[in-house]
């Protein structure tokens, strides 16, 4: 179920979009954390990666593990630069943390490019694992002075729920390094301090009485009162068969399969086994389920997705009972008496690249797994319970247990009306460190949030623009480039191209000090002016500035190595040529994109990734896919366009997304083959037209005299239509 965002998830996205500020998004079971994620990732204008600790974990984030991305070593990390202990266990510190790195050149531009960091399950990151991460991001973006070297860091989890698992013998090598092992003691996070921002609006419980009870919980100040409360639900006789739809959760994994298997056993029906259909790459220590799913008629049983059909048929956690099996087929009833036939569902293992047309980052599909989202519902441990919702649970907390347990077991509850205690809940033995509770309750007001944004914003302002109007670096490479014409003529053949490299890069050298002028520019405009609207001027005329002389430098390395193609003994140079290639192209990107989010936020307006998406079509394509035109893309689009299918049904049987297709058919609109109002509302078509003259050149001049509900996939096609009927 899809919530709309409430007003402080709101002011959080802000401080993701608009700073450069690290943000830790909290909050209580049910309040929306993983609705928020799914938003960030679709709707920031960053250059965004998601990854979590654990396998399952980036699985279910639909993202990569940390470990992965940035080949982090295992064990303890100490963030000095001394020898590892000789001690019982594997530790790594600054002396050998990057000497078996395997970065290749492509992995590394990536991992640079990237704006964004958004961390999930955010409780199971240690304070030591997030410090390695905060020198690798240091040492690959070659930015060692930087925490984090310039990457904005998203950490989004409850860290009241299951604390980071470290052992005691990694412990003892910790210990004299951090004050305890949560994530929020990194000495990376030291001089940062997070933007601490609690989603409070519950979506799972109604109840105010429970709800009361479980933030008293999740904060340990829960009273006897309390936990005599809950005792009243203890029911040791208590006898689920004879009452449906109940879950045991309990503490060990051991306990809940004993329970799953007996059950299971004991059903006289005949026992059916499916096994997932894995493609790919796809790890086993990633699985969301188990490989092989056995399961008889009658066999209670739990969801572990949403219905994908929109339906809300089921839900994560919806328990029922297996009511037919038939060919390949499952279907399930509920105590509602609705019955419902299991859909598969794919899991994807994906990895990031980087694209080189539009210098983006996409995401590639390595492999999937794809089973019945169903499992064995008798019981399950409560750390494998998290994210799910229960309507009747029995809570078996007997043995070891902590305060974080007895919250999120109680938090997978949608009331009291389901609970059934097998065991006592204690008055005695809950702890939380005081770390813990003064980092949880260094939680700024919403008012202090709303006072610091303005400041923040302003300052990610000018560094947005410092570093992509700064051409230092980039003359930099210009300079070695030159440099690198060291040898006698007869002894090299790159060395006949001395001269035209010179005259190449000498516009190139020249734009640094134009650069840092125009810094100073926009430091005064922003910090003693704060005017947006004469900003976003400056900078559409500075980004038109540079990119004329960036164009011209990259027009002319492509004809220049477009001419050594039939030449021998170059391949070097060429690799060469390529490289400032890529570095002014990257470049000339990132200050289009900076000079989008400037135009948008002097209009008021949010920035999103289907923007630039937009954008980037209408500025790329052109370049890039001239060749493309040949293909028959553009015609299999036509044939299910005629088959009767929309355009966003074309592209998801394509895997394309809308604005592509609708790019396909604009060609067919051209010949009247299409009709204009078959893609775009009759009324949207007429008000665009009205806005097109025989001067209007882009798709952006009249985009930005239209509101956000006009796409530029329609303005595109309207465009055509105008040119056809002209």
């Amino acid at each position: 179920m899809r919530h709309e965002l409430s007003d402080i998830a709101k002011l959080t996205a802000e401080f993701i979009n608009t700073t450069d500020r690290h943000v830790f998004l909290t909050g209580k079971a049910g309040t929306g954390k993983t609705t928020f994620l799914k938003y960030i990732v679709e709707h920031t204008h960053k250059k965004t990666i998601v990854a979590a600790p654990t396998g399952i974990a980036a699985i279910n984030a639909q993202g990569v593990t940390l470990h992965s991305l940035l080949q982090l070593p295992f064990g303890a990390f100490i963030p000095e630069r001394v020898i590892p202990p000789d001690v019982n266990a594997q530790v790594t510190t600054l002396y050998n943390l990057f000497s078996g790195l395997r970065f290749n050149a492509t992995k590394r531009q990536l991992i640079r490019e990237m704006e964004l960091l958004i961390i999930d399950e955010v409780s199971m990151l240690r304070a030591d694992l997030l410090d390695c991460i905060d020198h690798m991001l240091r040492y690959l973006r070659k930015r060692k002075d930087v925490p984090f070297g310039g990457a904005q860091l998203l950490f989004i989890g409850d860290l009241l729920q299951l604390p980071p698992v470290v052992k005691d013998n990694e412990w003892n090598v910790l210990k004299s390094h951090y004050k305890s092992s949560f994530f929020f003691e990194a000495k990376a996070l030291g001089n940062q301090p997070l933007i601490h921002v609690e989603l409070e609006k519950i979506y799972r419980q109604s109840d105010d009485q429970f709800i009361s009870i479980l933030n008293r919980f999740r904060e340990n100040t829960q009273t006897h009162a309390d936990i005599e409360f809950l005792n009243g639900y203890y029911k040791p006789n208590f006898n689920e068969q004879e009452s449906d739809g109940f879950i045991h959760l309990t503490t060990h994994n051991r306990k809940a399969d004993n329970i799953n298997n007996e059950r299971l056993q004991a059903l006289e029906a005949k026992s059916h086994s499916f096994q997932a259909e894995i493609t790919g790459d796809f790890p086993e220590n990633s699985y969301p389920i188990p490989e092989t799913l056995v399961v008889k008629e009658g066999a209670q049983v739990m969801f572990i997705k949403n219905d994908p059909s929109g339906e809300a048929q089921f839900f994560n956690g919806k328990i029922g009972h297996i009511s037919s099996i038939s060919s390949g087929t499952i279907k399930v009833k509920f105590g509602d008496g609705n019955e419902v036939a299991v859909p598969q569902y794919t899991w994807e293992n994906k990895r990031y690249s980087l694209n080189k047309n539009t210098n983006e980052i996409d995401e590639k599909i390595l492999g999937s797994f794809t089973h019945f989202p169903i499992k064995l519902a008798w019981a399950v441990t409560v750390h494998k319970s998290q994210g799910l919702t229960f309507e009747k649970a029995i809570l078996d907390l007997s043995g070891a247990f902590t305060q974080g347990q007895v919250y999120v077991a109680l938090s997978r509850l949608t009331s009291l009306n389901g609970l059934v205690l097998s065991s006592k809940i204690p008055q005695e033995g809950f702890d939380i460190s005081r770390s813990m509770k003064e980092f949880a309750e260094n939680r700024p007001s919403k008012e202090e949030l709303n006072n610091r944004l303005t400041k923040d914003r302003s300052d990610y302002l000018y560094q947005l623009i410092s570093k992509h109007f700064n051409f230092e670096e980039l003359a930099r490479i210009f300079r070695a480039h030159v440099f690198s014409f060291d040898k006698q003529e007869n002894r090299s053949l790159k060395q006949q191209f001395s001269e035209w490299t010179n005259e190449q890069a000498k516009p190139i050298l020249d734009m640094v000090q134009v650069g840092k002028s125009f810094q100073g520019q926009a430091y005064s405009i922003i910090h003693k002016q704060g005017d947006m609207k004469l900003l976003a001027e400056r900078v559409e005329k500075a980004k038109g500035y540079f990119s004329a002389i960036l164009t011209n430098a990259l027009d002319s390395i492509k004809a220049h190595d477009k001419n050594l193609k039939d030449k021998t003994r170059l391949k070097a140079y060429r690799k060469e040529l390529k490289e400032l290639h890529e570095q002014l192209f990257s470049k000339q990107m990132a200050m289009l994109r900076a000079n989008l989010f400037i135009q948008f936020m002097a209009e008021g307006k949010t920035l999103t990734k289907q923007d630039i998406q937009d954008v980037l079509k209408e500025v790329i394509i052109p370049k890039t896919e001239k060749k493309k035109d040949k293909t028959p893309t553009a015609e299999v689009s036509f044939e299910l366009y005629k088959q009767g299918k929309t355009v966003e049904e074309i592209a998801e049987e394509r895997g394309l997304v809308s604005s592509t297709i609708e790019g396909h058919l604009s060609k067919y609109i051209e010949t009247g083959e299409v009709k204009a109002t078959d893609l775009v509302d009759d009324q949207k078509l007429k008000n665009i037209l009205s806005l097109i003259t025989p001067e209007t050149t882009t798709l952006t001049e009249i985009k930005s005299q239209l509101g956000d509900e006009y796409t530029f996939g329609e303005v595109r096609i309207a465009m055509t239509e105008w040119k056809r009927v002209d």
